[in-house]
């Protein structure tokens, strides 16, 4: 498991959990999504 913490300097700081093929990610009022890596990746190609 890889945890990473996505702070922008702000008191705001989501947390992604990756185990697996599961990517999951927390907001700061602990509402969680779960995505594939696929998914994420596609996310990411649909953002530029």
């Amino acid at each position: 498991m890889k945890k990473i913490v996505l702070c922008s300097g702000s008191k705001c700081c989501p947390e992604a959990l990756i185990d697996g093929n599961a990517v999951i990610i927390t907001d700061d009022d602990g509402g969680k999504v779960t995505l594939t890596k696929e998914q994420v990746k596609i996310l990411f190609e649909k953002m530029e």
